[in-house]
């Protein structure tokens, strides 16, 4: 009997353990993440690239990873720019940012002129047309008027790696635009922890001891709890 019980313990602690390893059920307080940051080096994110075989465009992705301060995930180039331009123009405080995305794009790519036309005043201009750019060369006066209808897809999702992997968050960002090729990402999310509810429904599974046998039978069920503490 003692020996059937104590297997029952362990066996439900190797599954906490489990569980915790692949889905990080168990996290260190707010004060520990934080301090656990600072010591890593955070401020790169590997972008994976990759090209869609059927409109050759590129996308960037990458897994989203949530912290507590923006400077421990963005670059100090970046960081310089959110506190001394981005921050103060939208009149917030950093630690107010919950979210914090910047994707860099090359426009790389060549156009052939479409038409030549003069103007009221008999200045020729060589247009230059796509589906997302036009441009307009002054030959006269040596300039160009252009205009560029830049289109993003920013996709969120989620994956598993295998059937019962820790779930992940990634991002995929691209562009219709075959000339338009991501090429860095800067990404801060910050961790919301949330408190258990007070009332809660689930399976529950255990042991229970019929004293008259003097023996443990196991005994699964649904049951209803209730949180006198939230932390």
């Amino acid at each position: 009997m003692k020996k059937n019980a104590f297997l029952a313990i362990l066996v439900i602690a190797v599954i906490g353990l489990t569980a915790n390893l692949f889905t990080g059920w168990f996290t260190l307080s707010k004060n520990d993440r934080i301090a656990s940051e600072t010591t890593k080096s955070l401020d790169t994110i590997y972008l994976d690239k990759w090209m869609n075989l059927k409109d050759s465009t590129i996308h960037g992705k990458f897994k989203e990873q949530e912290g507590e301060i923006v400077k421990n995930y963005v670059t100090k180039n970046y960081m310089t720019y959110v506190s001394d331009t981005l921050a103060p123009a939208l009149n917030i405080a950093q630690e107010k940012i919950d979210e914090l995305t910047r994707a860099n794009f090359n426009l790389d790519g060549q156009l052939k002129a479409t038409k030549t036309e003069l103007d009221a005043n008999k200045k020729a201009r060589v247009f230059y047309e796509s589906k997302y750019m036009q441009i307009v060369s002054n030959i006269q006066d040596s300039t160009v008027d252009y205009k560029y209808n830049a289109v993003v897809d920013i996709v969120k999702y989620k994956d598993r790696k295998w059937l019962l992997g820790k779930e992940n968050t990634y991002i995929d960002i691209s562009s219709p635009d075959k000339n338009m090729k991501i090429n860095g990402v800067e990404h801060f999310k910050k961790r919301i922890d949330v408190k258990p509810k007070r009332f809660g429904f689930g399976i529950q599974g255990g042991y229970y001891y019929v004293p008259a046998a003097n023996q443990f039978y196991p005994a699964f069920g649904i049951g209803v709890s209730y949180n006198l503490i939230r932390f």
